[in-house]
């Protein structure tokens, strides 16, 4: 039996998959949300810590972090005390020990937001390492990990030369270098269209975890019919484009989000949850999140469950109706 946790953990995403057979019970936990959250009246939001503290989860056998934003990483530092890891896969490692990017006070926004999660991702990497977790870096899309016998996992990179240049980057910026501004700002704007994506196959059911990965960047991948998608990058209107929904034509479509939408991002998109919709999908969103074309639901996870034949438990059809 396979279980899937699309934590509430608002504008953030933090997903928790657990494949269940007999006694034994693999763990694995795509993204952290952020560090800190702010309470919300109505919403029943959690960190990642929280929530597997409440389930009395102490290890988790892999990590997947899609990419470096804080609403994806920074949730990390607050597991570390509590939670062992054995492996954890990213697109990037610090080398060494120690590394921080200088800081840039007058620098450009969002070059200031990349060194402090570059920064912050170095000194949980050094506490990974010293924890002595096993540090994976996805250069390249790795296909069917052999994790559990029943699940397949691929992680899928979407472009291995502009996600190696990247790297080149960002370890220049924490050894101190010199790095010229339009490459800085380059190589933090890159952070989402080149998130990685993790597919779990299970019974013959698929799953897309969707990181942050734009819609256009991965619409013209040879794709298969998904069950349940998480939408990328919490369906603001980069998320989804027609091409990419009708190849997905996804039963269950995921939004993680907080309650409140943002206008300057159209986050969450009335336009992308219309587009899923006409493809087939039912729209779930992780917080309370409501419009005028949307009644809000109140989750503190948006769980499923997939049968060893293939039968699915949605939230919907916890009477047992599963599809």
């Amino acid at each position: 039996m396979l279980n899937i946790h699309f934590i509430n953990v608002a504008d953030g995403d933090s997903i928790l998959i657990e494949d269940r057979e007999g006694d034994r019970v693999f763990r694995m936990m795509v993204d952290t949300g952020r560090k800190e959250l702010a309470c919300v009246p109505g919403s029943q939001r959690r960190r990642a810590i929280d929530y597997l503290r409440e389930k009395k989860i102490t290890h988790l056998d892999v990590l997947v972090v899609t990419h470096l934003h804080t609403d994806h990483s920074g949730g990390l530092g607050s597991l570390l005390p509590e939670i062992t890891i054995d492996d954890v896969y990213s697109g990037f490692f610090p080398e060494g020990m120690g590394e921080r990017a200088p800081l840039e006070p007058d620098g450009q926004k969002t070059v200031r937001g990349l060194i402090e999660c570059l920064n912050q991702w170095a000194e949980n990497v050094d506490r990974l390492r010293d924890m002595g977790c096993r540090l994976h870096t996805v250069s390249g899309t790795l296909r069917a990990l052999p994790l559990t016998p029943r699940m397949s996992v691929d992680i899928i990179c979407p472009n291995e030369t502009e996600n190696a240049a990247q790297r080149l980057v960002w370890k220049d910026m924490l050894h101190g270098l010199p790095v010229p501004e339009d490459l800085k700002y380059w190589a933090s704007k890159s952070r989402n269209p080149g998130s990685l994506r993790v597919r779990l196959t299970y019974a013959g059911r698929i799953v897309e975890l969707a990181g942050d990965c734009y819609g256009c960047v991965w619409e013209d991948e040879n794709l298969t019919p998904c069950d349940i998608l998480k939408v990328p990058h919490h369906g603001d209107a980069k998320a989804m484009t027609q091409k990419l929904a009708e190849k997905l034509r996804p039963s269950w479509a995921v939004i993680s989000c907080k309650s409140e939408y943002i206008p300057h991002k159209d986050r969450p998109s009335q336009g992308v949850v219309e587009l899923l919709r006409r493809a087939g999908a039912r729209v779930l969103f992780t917080d309370s999140f409501s419009a005028p074309w949307h009644q809000a639901d109140h989750w503190d996870s948006v769980d499923f469950t997939f049968l060893e034949d293939g039968t699915v438990m949605a939230p919907e059809s916890r009477d047992g109706n599963g599809r």
